[in-house]
């Protein structure tokens, strides 16, 4: 997902705790009520592109509108690929690189004036590889390459050629050479190596599939115009009002029919083997700040919320790392929790000449005590990170023995000292950017604001819309800036390559670390299978991060929140944090 930047988002829906709302007979010619899904976006995608868009908030939509060839299984854990707009997973063929894949027949895109009558016509291979071409497009997609870099054979030539040539690049006189059509469909992928990354990409939503006939209509517009096979369809698109997002009939997906012991005890598998979607329509208005929205969701108004730090306090009890609601909101509301696949941390702008110097970089790690950040920002939701990997990732800290700063507000001074600025002075203001105008986010930064000036350091905050925040970070244009990384897929890579010297803005490394050292061990541990000796190197990567400092780690975040009692099928997914192919409404 995904620059991914984290935002967490909620999911809202107004069905009066009862029933669902139905419409009135004039906008219905069926007596059956239909079930409309209310949910919010927390602030504006930056775009509905599959290709052009690596943000949390984007794939909201996104993954919605579009289907990828895989996906991650919705109730299995560990998370567990499987095939979506395939047959089976795809078939190992004699040399070992090279797997087959087979496209279920019969999956439709969304009727639309792209296609001859307006009546959308069948996904077949020749979709595929226009959208692998599309994807790899320079001209198209400047964010998101570097998560299939290196893995198909041809594709980085492919990719050099767009570049060369520009808008006068023809995907028909240029072909990826490890991607070969067998028919209408079947086709082939050859990768350049066995790994264990190899399939990741190929179900994250910029490699969504989607029609040349949109792109060629629509153009640059095919941002407001989206053609997809995923199981809703757009009604309405607004970025500051309401999207309205409609059920596909055609869709070809059904509710999974395996899961964990616990699935069946919570009654997530009652739907088993049932044509998804289950509810007709998904409203998303915007709405940024975080009160308003707890405020629905204990109206009944909002199916599912993220939990801000003044309510947490007053809704829940916390023992160590376990929570529970408070008895008063036991009967009236369901509480969830999770360790989340991300990492919040502050990211240093290494091409700025304060933050160039590396003492200074120490001296901010040093002067911050994540542990009372997460216990008063948080509520104790999370856990102080000790490396850039989330616990629950194989290679974390627990694997590794990796260690990040401990607060010492004496030694953050004489890195200070030892870079020029003895107590702060002679040292300019820094500038810190947030993606909101939020209370949350400026509480955060009042945090931060304090702790530094123990030291002597002055800082300021720059709170702007998330939009202006992602162009700012993705041309690298700043000194510091409030980010997070939500796992792409689980696989530690992934994380690491935010830090990847060919990865500088506008790619994932939008801080333009480079460590020659560092890019060495990246490139040795990448396509390696998890293990100690995989461990090891990410351990070295570890401390060349602790001694460089390209970021700032704060909180390895848990996700908490509440649950309406009438939601049904609902499970928090870290992969695919809006399932909303999946709920349904309890009558």
């Amino acid at each position: 997902m995904l620059l991914r930047i984290i935002t967490l988002l909620t999911i809202s829906l107004t069905c009066l705790l009862g029933g669902c709302i139905k419409k009135k007979k004039s906008e219905t010619t069926s007596a059956t009520p239909v079930k409309i899904l209310y949910h919010l976006r927390e602030a504006e995608e930056k775009s509905v592109d599959p290709m052009k868009q690596f943000d949390e908030v984007s794939h909201q939509l996104v993954g919605n509108l579009y289907d990828t060839l895989l996906r991650y299984h919705y109730l299995k854990r560990p998370y567990e690929l499987e095939p979506n707009l395939l047959t089976q997973m795809p078939v190992k063929q004699a040399d070992g690189r090279t797997f087959l894949f087979t496209l279920k027949k019969g999956v439709l895109f969304h009727d639309n004036a792209c296609f001859p009558g307006g009546k959308g016509r069948e996904l077949k291979s020749d979709d595929v590889i226009y959208s692998l071409k599309r994807f790899a497009d320079a001209n198209v997609n400047r964010l998101t390459y570097t998560l299939i870099q290196g893995l198909i054979v041809g594709m980085d030539e492919f990719r050099a050629a767009s570049s060369k040539d520009g808008k006068a690049f023809a995907y028909d006189k240029n072909e990826i050479t490890g991607v070969k059509k067998l028919d209408d469909s079947t086709f082939t992928i050859t990768f350049a190596q066995e790994s264990p990354l190899n399939f990741h990409p190929l179900a994250f939503s910029g490699l969504s599939i989607m029609p040349r006939e949109a792109v060629e209509k629509y153009g640059d517009d095919i941002d407001k115009n989206p053609v997809g096979s995923g199981p809703f369809i757009m009604k309405a698109y607004s970025r500051r009002g309401t999207t309205i997002l409609v059920r596909n009939p055609n869709y070809h997906g059904t509710y999974p029919t395996e899961g964990m012991p616990e699935d069946k005890t919570a009654g997530r598998l009652e739907a088993a083997g049932k044509k998804i979607p289950f509810v007709d329509e998904v409203h998303l208005p915007l709405i940024e700040e975080t009160q308003p929205q707890l405020l629905k969701f204990k109206k009944g108004q909002v199916a599912y919320v993220a939990m801000n730090r003044d309510d947490f306090e007053l809704m829940v009890d916390r023992k160590g790392s376990e929570f529970a609601l408070k008895p008063e909101y036991v009967k009236e509301f369901d509480l969830y929790y999770a360790n989340g696949l991300l990492n919040s941390f502050i990211r240093i702008g290494m091409r700025d000449p304060i933050l160039s110097k590396k003492a200074v970089r120490q001296a901010l790690a040093l002067a911050l005590d994540s542990q009372g950040y997460i216990d008063l920002m948080y509520n104790g939701r999370g856990l102080p990170p000790d490396s850039l990997i989330p616990v629950d990732i194989r290679g974390s800290a627990r694997d590794t023995g990796s260690t990040w700063h401990k607060a010492d507000l004496e030694a953050a001074k004489k890195k200070l000292a030892e870079a020029g600025y003895p107590e702060g002075k002679g040292l300019p203001v820094l500038t810190i950017e947030y993606r909101s105008t939020n209370k949350d986010q400026r509480m955060r930064f009042e945090y931060i604001r304090n702790e530094w000036a123990k030291i002597g350091v002055k800082v300021e905050a720059n709170f702007q819309s998330f939009s202006n925040f992602l162009k700012k970070t993705d041309e690298g244009n700043f000194q510091l800036a409030d980010a997070g990384w939500n796992a792409d897929y689980p696989d530690a890579e992934n994380f690491y390559a935010l830090l990847y010297g060919k990865n500088v803005a506008p790619g994932p490394n939008t801080g333009n670390f480079m460590n020659p050292r560092y890019d060495e061990l990246y490139l040795q541990s990448r396509h390696m299978a998890d293990g100690p000796e995989r461990w090891k190197i990410f351990a070295e990567m570890d401390a060349i991060i602790k001694d460089e400092v390209p970021f700032i780690l704060l909180v390895n975040n848990t996700v908490v929140g509440l649950k309406q009692k009438n939601v049904l099928n609902f499970k928090r997914h870290m992969m695919s944090p809006f399932p909303y192919r999946y709920l349904d409404l309890a009558n």
